[in-house]
């Protein structure tokens, strides 16, 4: 039976790096470091078979944001007791996702790929599918509910404001989408 993954990660950010429109505005010290890895597997009936939920320490900004801090409900404490160190994560995530064929709503792929460099740790057969482009053509989503937060809102579901940019429930937003609208994952 052919599994896939959905994918979504939050990574470190200050106030004032996005400026709008998808564009970003960062000093250099200011790196993306992935600080949660969430993932849910589920079969061709997107049925859940399986759960990921990682949070990730980050190695240049240990320190949080108070606006990634509030963004995402990651609390210090969090991140210090439960957290791990990029590579040990970066293989659980690797051994959750073996045989499966792995899609985001967004840049994850772009994120992961950096944090692998920050790592230096390469993977080339890391394929990580966006589908935010495919979504949007598809089924004409405004900006406004493109992201894993909000994606759900715009096929009728309802909006949980705690849970916004916390990777497992985003994943779990894109994975009620694509049950939704018949998304054909096996293509």
């Amino acid at each position: 039976m052919k599994k896939y993954v959905i994918l979504d990660l939050e990574w470190t950010s200050w106030k004032g790096n996005h400026c709008g429109n998808n564009q970003e505005k960062r000093k250099s010290w200011q790196k993306k470091e992935i600080i949660q890895i969430g993932g849910v597997k589920f079969d061709k009936n997107y049925k859940i078979i399986d759960k990921l939920n990682i949070y990730v320490k980050p190695i240049f900004n240990p320190i949080l944001s108070d606006y990634i801090k509030n963004l995402t409900g990651i609390s210090q404490k969090k991140l210090e007791k439960t957290g791990m160190i990029f590579a040990q994560s970066y293989k659980i995530f690797k051994k959750f996702c073996k045989g499966t064929k792995i899609f985001s709503n967004g840049d994850d792929n772009l994120i992961m790929k950096i944090n692998l460099d920050y790592n230096n740790l390469i993977d080339r057969k890391l394929n990580i599918i966006n589908i935010k482009k495919i979504l949007n053509l598809k089924y004409k989503i405004p900006k406004k509910f493109i992201d894993s937060s909000m994606i759900h809102t715009f096929f009728g579901y309802k909006l949980k404001k705690n849970k916004m940019h916390n990777a497992m429930h985003d994943c779990l937003n894109v994975l009620k989408v694509l049950k939704k609208t018949k998304y054909k994952v096996y293509k």
